[in-house]
């Protein structure tokens, strides 16, 4: 019997926080259970070693040269199986390569996200898309936007293959738990670090939660909704604390001044995991009415450490919150509608319980986004370049 084939990743970036970051590790991870031989070529990430024997990564510190350079020669003359491009931006560099190879090339395997293919699928980029053998999409919605672009594309080269909860997120829940149990005797208390020290924000026991990475951007991610939205909500005891930072965080802080409640509206820069878990656990609900979420691992999270979750009615979001069952969906930038929604989370305890049941029985057991799940869904795009028995695929040049 053959030696199993190796298997190329080129990505943006693997070690960093970020939802398109914690797709490549849990995607890692699962290509780590199927005991397949990986070597990973990271562009933003440092030389950073892993921790599993069967994986390697190469980072070249954000070198596009060098990262070009490594790319090329590797898909071109590696002995790979497949080669996974985690990235539209390496596409054409990729199909480059796979071209330029003298015998039978490895299988092509593009993973598609969000906003990056969303539009700007033509020229040379989309010609190179029809040169991939497999198109790996994280929701229906970008599925269905680059099928529009390009409509030649045959259905079977798709595969919505959405994002997962990876299953170092569920060990930690026993300690997380603890700590929300003892935030809610009084108020919430979150250690954050500050430059030089650590600091300590007391929270109110009552908050709305986001997780946004707070870009000028990314203004579509519904942050703003949120904050004009507060001064609206029945409860006034609410407040709004948001975990993440960005170039924005000036502007938002000015939307709430200038709504008059800063008071109100907490925000707490980056946080560790640990911090995260217990936000969630400590949330009455998470809200972020997002236009332009590709996925929404957030969600996930979310709905595993029981925090109701509100949503916007667009792209993505809609494959993973759906409506009166796991989540509350409202119109993009409805700002009404929003208040209204908050309201009834706020006020109806038994909503709530039955969001949080239905939900988390999606991110554990057997359901669709747990890590199990995910990699018995890598599992069928992978088996036949695990075992060999497909070999190399017939050279389209």
């Amino acid at each position: 019997m053959r030696a199993p084939g190796k298997l190329l990743f080129l990505f943006s970036e693997v070690f960093a926080t970020g939802g398109l970051q914690r797709f490549n590790r849990t995607l890692l991870a699962a290509s780590e259970q199927l005991h397949a031989q990986c070597d990973v070529y990271s562009l933003n990430d440092a030389d950073t070693p892993s921790t599993a024997p069967n994986i390697r990564v190469t980072g070249f510190n954000q070198s596009k040269p060098k990262f070009a350079r490594a790319a090329l020669r590797a898909a071109s003359c590696g002995d790979y199986a497949a080669v996974i491009i985690g990235h539209v931006n390496f596409l054409e560099l990729a199909a480059a390569a796979l071209r330029c190879r003298l015998y039978g090339r490895p299988i092509s395997l593009l993973i598609t996200h969000g906003i990056d293919v969303w539009s700007g699928v033509s020229g040379m980029r989309r010609l190179a898309m029809r040169r991939v053998d497999r198109i790996l999409c994280v929701s229906h919605y970008t599925r269905a936007m680059i099928e529009r672009q390009a409509p030649e594309l045959p259905p079977d080269r798709f595969i919505v293959f959405p994002n997962a909860l990876h299953a170092s997120w569920t060990a930690p829940q026993p300690q997380a738990q603890a700590q929300a149990q003892a935030q809610a005797q009084a108020q919430a208390q979150v250690e954050h670090p500050g430059p030089q020290r650590r600091r300590r924000l007391i929270l109110p026991q009552r908050f709305l939660l986001s997780v946004a990475r707070l870009s000028r951007f990314d203004r579509a991610k519904g942050v703003i909704s949120v904050i004009e939205a507060l001064p609206m909500i029945e409860d006034a005891t609410t407040h709004y604390v948001i975990a993440g930072d960005g170039d924005d965080r000036p502007f938002l802080e000015q939307v709430a001044a200038r709504l008059e409640v800063s008071n109100r509206v907490h925000f707490l820069g980056s946080v560790t995991d640990q911090e995260l878990y217990s936000l969630y656990l400590g949330c009455q609900a998470f809200v972020l009415p997002s236009g332009q979420e590709g996925f929404g691992i957030v969600f996930l999270e979310a709905m595993y450490f029981g925090a109701p979750v509100i949503a916007a009615a667009e792209k993505g979001a809609v494959d993973v919150v759906q409506h009166e069952r796991t989540g509350l969906l409202v119109p993009f930038g409805d700002i009404v509608k929003l208040k209204a929604t908050i309201d009834r989370a706020l006020a109806d305890g038994a909503l709530r319980d039955r969001l949080r049941t239905q939900a988390r029985a999606g991110v554990t057991g057997a359901g669709p986004f747990t890590f199990g799940s995910f990699v018995d869904r890598w599992s069928k795009v992978l088996p036949p370049y695990l075992t060999g028995d497909a070999g190399m695929a017939p050279c389209n040049k």
